[in-house]
């Protein structure tokens, strides 16, 4: 099945540890939830399936946590921010990445209604 970006969250800096968060979407409905990870010379890449819901949960305030055997990832709402923060179980490094509301909203209002593609 070929999924579509909906959404790319993504800082990076010269000589700084990253994260960037990508939403895939897919045709049965369901989403992915990616992280990139860049930690000095290692680059990490995990998948979290996720449905739209629970990216829409977290703009009404909820949290959503996911993990696997590489790491775990927590997203909140923050104010007028959605953060992430990823953990990585390799490592136990952990990184943060925060996106203005209005933007994951939009991303996730995308999703929900099957009209994606690049955002931001």
């Amino acid at each position: 099945m070929v999924g579509k970006l909906a959404v790319s969250f993504c800082e990076r800096k010269d000589n700084e540890a990253c994260l960037c968060i990508d939403l895939w979407a897919y045709p049965d409905g369901t989403c992915n939830l990616v992280v990139s990870a860049v930690i000095g010379a290692v680059d990490y890449e995990l998948s979290f399936p996720c449905a739209p819901h629970q990216l829409e949960a977290v703009v009404d305030g909820r949290t959503l946590y996911t993990e696997n055997d590489q790491g775990s990832i927590l997203v909140e709402k923050c104010g007028e921010q959605v953060c992430a923060q990823y953990e990585s179980s390799m490592s136990g490094r952990k990184l943060r990445q925060c996106v203005a509301l209005v933007e994951f909203s939009q991303a996730v209002d995308s999703l929900v209604a099957g009209s994606v593609g690049y955002l931001a």
